[in-house]
Parts: structure tokens; C-alpha cells; sequence
């Protein structure tokens, strides 16, 4: 039976709250595992395509990632029409669209199936937002908890097995791909690797004393994109079967497509908190590129080869996996501004190692410990940045949402478009000037945030 507080809060009795609370936790637990088994081929993919397809992968990562931008944007107009399930059906349909392009990887087929993914990121990515702040603050009704807390400690949770991914992936590719003759061997020259690794400027003859036009088979690379199209199915499944409907998903839309499509851009024009965090968004897209891109085919792949790819990244998933539900549970202990602090401090490290890597590129530690590094610093990039959403706009989380995914992919692709046309040490210094630029906005967010709480908490009295 429900109960109205004094102040007019919706309470519930224990008989009443159980069944209310397992199938929240339910319906969060559907979208940890959709996200597992979906991720698990599209993040294993992702680290290879530029070793995998030279040159066409790269633009086929900017393709899906470019198409992201326009499907962010009308996502949440989408959304209020097919609901969050109905766009998360659409978006792992994609998904294996895209993994069967890579079966014939010519441009003509590669980045068209590349992009028609990307047209499905913005739903899938502004679906769970929705979805897991709507089942947080359900949930933070129920059990009396605090809202910002309890969302903390949800995206932590999601992110932790979003971010498994990365072990399961790339450990299906290395298992895939291993080599009985793969080993150490640095006789790659360190002027074609690292930090100057330039793309443009690798001549064929450079191409015998490099790893970077090993391929596999394509007997063996035919195996491992099935591996992957059978884990799309499966993440496919989990959702038609396990994910049900949020309530309010059942009214259809409550706005003109115009209206809301105004009211997500709206939010960035007129929102000064929105349009300072936009520097930051890039990064958390910008970041991910340094890794799964940058440093596997440079750095990876240029000295030891494409079968110990999946190795070094394992590192960085098991980083992630571990670092996101530890900065959910310390977001709320020490505070977001300490741990941006400290991401940030993780990757100027890594960018400083990578730049100084001649100086210890015979150490093969060193190729496992950096993915490792950037895994701790993105599992806070990616908790803390929707958290700081999920708080700063609860009252407009679709378009928040919306435009967190939107620029997140505008870095995504820039970072892919000018990955084959720029030497490796530039890119080092745009990525070090971009975060240190975006950690000053964010901190000026976070005080306007703490200065105005006050002022919400009187309000809501």
C-alpha cells in the first residue's frame, strides 16, 4: 500500500517495494547483459580495424562514429516514438550489419555498413542514458536513497560490464589470431614506430621490415568475424526477450518531432553548463581513438605484431572493468572534481610514456602497462561524465544525453579522420592541449553545480 509523507513523498511498504525494486534491478540487469555480449564484438572489432583493414579501417571507424552525430541529435525524437527498446532492437540489428561488412572490407562496402551503425549509436547510446538514470531515480524513490548516489553507483555497475568487454573481445581475437611464432622481436627501426609512426610517409620498401602488413589469413579473420556476428545475435536476443518497457515509454510521444528536436538543441545553445562541458564530451571520444586506434597500430602492431593486440588491450579492459564500479562507489566518497583530477593525471602519464617510448620500447611490460594506465583514466572519463549529466540536467535527460553522445562522436571522428593524415607525436600534443583545456571548464561546471545546490534545496522545500 502506498503512503503520502508530510512533505508529500510517495513512500512505499516493504510488501509493496520488493516486486517494485527486482524488477528494476531486473531491467538493469537486462542491459548489463545485452551491452556484454553486443560490446564484446563490436569492441574486439574496433581495436583491430585499423590493423586489420590499413587505411579503409580507420575511415570506417569515422564513418560509424560520424554517423553517430546525426543519430545523437534526433535520437531523442526518435526514442519518443519507438521507445528506448524499440531503439535498442534497431541499433544491435546494425551492429550486425556492420560486422558482416567486415566478411568483404572493400571501402564501397566497409564504410557504408561502418556508417549505417553510426546512425544507430545516438539511439543506442541516449537509450541507456535514459534508461539507467529513469531506473535510478525509480529506484532512489523506493528505497528513500539519494538520487545522486544511487546513479553514481548504477553507471559504475554498467560501465564495469560495459568495459569487460574489452577482455572478452579482445581475448576471442588474440585466442583467434595467435601466432605459434609470435615473440618479442623489436627489429622494426623505432623511426617508423611510436611517436613517429607517420601513416603517409611509410614507404613500400619500409613495409619488409615492419609488422604493419601482416594479416591474417582469411580463413582464420572469416572464423573470428563469426565468432562476433554470433555474440551481436545473442545481445540482440537478450534485449527483445528481457528488456521491458519504462512506463513512461507506453504514452507515445508527448512532443512534435520539431518541438523536440528544438528542445535538444536548445538545451545547448541556451545551457552555458552544456556548451562548457562541450570540450569535455569531445575528449571522452577523443581519449578512446589515442587507444584503440593510435596506440594498436603504431604502437602494437608497428613493433610486434596484430596477434598482440588483443594481448595489451585486454590490460585496458580489465583496468576499465575493475576502475568504473570503484569510481561509482568513490564519486560520492571524495567527489567527481578529485576524480577528473586524477584521470587526468593517469593520461598525461601515459601520453609522456608515449612519447618518450624509444626509451623503453624493449621492455615488453611497457606495451601492456599504458592501455592499462588509459583503461583506470577512461573508467572515470566514462562513469563520471554521465553522472555529472545524469545530476546537472535529471530534469532533461534526453537531450542532455543527446548532446553527451553527439560531441563524444564528433571526437570520435575527428580523431579517426586525421589518424591517417598526421604524424603520431601531433596527435600526442592535440590530445594533452584538448584534456588540460576541458579539465578548466569541467572544474568551472563542477563550482557552479556546488554553488547552486543550495538553491535547488530550497526549492524543492
Amino acid at each position: 500500500m502506498l503512503k503520502m509523507t508530510d512533505e508529500g513523498l510517495v513512500t512505499y511498504e516493504e510488501g509493496e517495494a520488493k516486486p517494485i525494486k527486482k524488477r528494476l534491478l531486473l531491467n538493469f540487469a537486462s542491459i548489463c547483459i545485452m551491452w556484454m555480449f553486443s560490446f564484446t564484438a563490436y569492441s574486439g572489432l574496433q581495436n583491430l580495424e585499423s590493423s586489420l583493414n590499413p587505411g579503409v579501417g580507420v575511415y570506417s571507424l569515422a564513418a560509424l562514429t560520424g554517423g553517430g552525430l546525426v543519430s545523437c541529435l534526433l535520437a531523442p525524437v526518435i526514442i519518443s516514438y519507438i521507445g528506448c527498446k524499440g531503439a535498442l532492437i534497431i541499433s544491435w540489428i546494425t551492429l550486425c550489419v556492420y560486422v558482416g561488412a567486415n566478411y568483404y572490407p572493400a571501402g564501397y562496402v566497409l564504410i557504408p555498413g561502418a556508417g549505417i551503425e553510426g546512425l544507430a549509436t545516438g539511439l543506442m547510446w541516449t537509450a541507456q542514458g535514459a534508461l539507467v538514470t529513469s531506473i535510478a531515480m525509480e529506484y532512489a524513490r523506493i528505497t528513500q536513497g539519494a538520487f545522486d548516489d544511487i546513479l553514481s553507483k548504477f553507471f559504475g555497475i554498467f560501465c564495469a560490464a560495459f568495459q569487460s568487454t574489452q577482455i572478452w573481445g579482445n581475448l576471442i581475437s588474440s585466442l583467434i589470431l595467435v601466432n605459434e611464432n609470435s615473440s618479442l622481436n623489436l627489429t622494426t627501426p623505432p623511426e617508423y614506430c611510436g611517436k613517429n609512426f607517420c601513416p603517409l610517409s611509410i614507404k613500400p620498401e619500409t613495409k619488409n621490415v615492419t609488422k604493419a602488413g601482416v594479416h591474417p589469413e582469411s580463413k582464420i579473420e572469416i572464423i573470428l568475424l563469426s565468432v562476433y556476428m554470433g555474440f551481436s545475435a545473442v545481445g540482440l536476443l537478450v534485449t527483445c526477450i528481457m528488456l521491458r518497457p519504462m512506463k513512461q515509454e507506453h504514452n507515445g510521444p508527448t512532443e512534435s518531432f520539431r518541438s523536440k528536436l528544438v528542445s535538444t538543441v536548445r538545451l545547448l545553445v541556451t545551457n552555458s553548463n552544456m556548451a562548457m562541458l562541450v570540450p569535455f564530451y569531445l575528449w571522452t571520444g577523443l581519449e578512446q581513438t589515442i587507444v584503440f586506434a593510435e596506440f594498436t597500430m603504431a604502437y602494437v602492431n608497428c613493433e610486434i605484431g596484430i596477434e598482440w593486440i588483443g594481448y595489451t588491450m585486454i590490460c585496458f579492459g580489465v583496468a576499465n572493468t575493475i576502475g568504473s564500479p570503484i569510481s561509482g562507489v568513490l564519486g560520492k566518497r571524495v567527489g567527481r572534481p578529485t576524480l577528473f583530477i586524477v584521470a587526468t593525471a593517469l593520461n598525461i602519464s601515459a601520453l609522456v610514456a608515449m612519447e618518450l617510448w624509444h626509451l623503453a620500447r624493449k621492455q615488453l611490460i611497457v606495451f601492456f602497462v599504458i592501455p592499462g594506465i588509459w583503461g583506470l583514466a577512461d573508467s572515470i572519463w566514462q562513469t563520471q561524465s554521465a553522472a555529472l549529466v545524469g545530476l546537472a540536467f535529471s530534469d532533461k535527460q534526453e537531450p542532455a544525453f543527446s548532446n553527451l553522445r553527439m560531441f563524444q562522436a564528433l571526437g570520435f571522428t575527428v580523431g579517426y579522420l586525421y589518424s591517417n593524415h598526421m604524424c603520431e607525436y601531433k596527435k600526442l600534443y592535440i590530445a594533452g592541449g584538448e584534456l588540460i583545456f576541458s579539465m578548466i571548464l569541467v572544474m568551472a561546471v563542477e563550482f557552479r553545480l556546488k554553488r547552486d545546490a543550495p538553491k535547488k534545496d530550497n526549492l524543492v522545500i
